[in-house]
């Protein structure tokens, strides 16, 4: 079965590269307004925003720009199978998407709004409280907090796949619970991968979320096979 939608793929794989570099080039006008606005929002009034290189400031545009095209790339592929297989969505299909679309919503909101502004306050407050001025380069500050954002509000769509795979007993819900300690570490080592401050504070303010909505997954999953029993 994925070895047919790559093969839908590669027919329309110039389309699929104009549309991506045409992504890009939108994306990397538009993060410059990106970073400003992150910067207003998110950096306290105690810290300085600086570039430690002359290509910095750059570098985070490109990468802003790479990591938008290839989330916006991924509904565009989506609509080509869906558009090869002749697929024509019902209400079932029309109640997923609207939900994928909620979650993503709350978890952009509760990334930007919430969680990304309360890190950043605790661990520059942790810095300023030692007699250390908070400087934090553009790459080590804008990019985590965009990166951050991007991932979990994409994370956010993590009951739905889970609810998605136990409906369709590609996985066993008891499996998945019994292995949720892996799953655990593997979240706290995603967080640490994500921060650019691999502390074990920052580590928590991360992990924590992404925990509650993994056992969240399993109680939603739960109740919709006890629903459709």
């Amino acid at each position: 079965m994925l070895l047919r939608y790559l093969l839908l793929l590669r027919r329309h794989a110039w389309f699929l590269l104009g549309t991506g570099a045409a992504f890009f080039f939108l994306f990397f006008y538009l993060s410059g307004f990106i970073i400003q606005r992150m910067k207003q929002d998110l950096l306290p009034e105690s810290a300085r925003l600086i570039a430690t290189g002359m290509l910095e400031t750059v570098m985070v545009k490109l990468q802003i720009a790479l990591v938008l095209t290839a989330v916006a790339l991924i509904p565009v592929a989506l609509l080509l199978v869906a558009r090869a297989l002749r697929f024509r969505p019902g209400l079932g299909f029309l109640l997923w998407l609207g939900s994928a679309l909620l979650l993503l919503l709350l978890g952009f909101s509760f990334t930007y709004f919430l969680l990304l502004p309360t890190a950043v306050k605790v661990l520059t407050a942790l810095t300023t409280e030692a007699g250390v001025l908070a400087y934090y380069s553009i790459n080590q500050f804008i990019f985590f907090a965009f990166l951050t954002t991007v991932l979990f509000s994409l994370l956010f769509e993590l009951p739905l796949v889970v609810t998605w795979l136990a409906l369709r007993g590609i996985v066993s819900l008891d499996s998945l619970r019994e292995k949720r300690k892996y799953v655990y570490v593997g979240i706290v080592t995603l967080a640490a991968v994500i921060t650019a401050d691999p502390t074990p504070m920052s580590q928590l303010l991360l992990s924590m979320p992404l925990i509650l909505l993994y056992e969240l997954s399993l109680v939603v999953a739960g109740l919709l096979i006890k629903i459709r029993e």
